[in-house]
């Protein structure tokens, strides 16, 4: 067996924060359904989702920190990008998607870069 180079630019983190698909294609997404993702990095994320969505579709994803924002309350985060993967998923008509995430112009690191920054130095390191 033969040992594949790392080709992604981002290191993955795997973690399961609660995320909405908010908007598909240019549309609102009519039901909002909790998912979960399953890695992050600093340009996308990974995720089960209960459709097909084709590589190259734009999409707009909210990511719920519960407890991180003032006074104890939930921060959401959106981020926009498009799918670049589909595999079939662990379910029954369930898909995993792997999305990317431009990048801010120059340093600004907000929303998803912010979030993702918090990976990169954990508490205690």
């Amino acid at each position: 067996m033969t040992s594949m180079p790392e080709r992604r630019r981002y290191p993955r983190f795997i973690t399961w924060l609660p995320i909405r698909l908010t908007e598909v294609a240019g549309k609102i997404e009519p039901a909002a359904v909790t998912l979960v993702t399953q890695n992050i990095s600093k340009a996308g994320l990974c995720f089960p989702a209960p459709r097909r969505i084709e590589p190259g579709q734009a999409i707009e994803v909210e990511v719920t920190l519960a407890g991180f924002g003032p006074d104890g309350k939930a921060i959401h985060i959106s981020g926009a990008g498009y799918v670049v993967r589909i595999e079939p998923g662990n379910k029954p008509d369930w898909y995993k998607l792997a999305a990317a995430f431009d990048e801010p112009p120059g340093d600004d690191e907000r929303g998803w870069h912010k979030l993702v920054s918090k990976f990169k130095h954990p508490s205690g390191s």
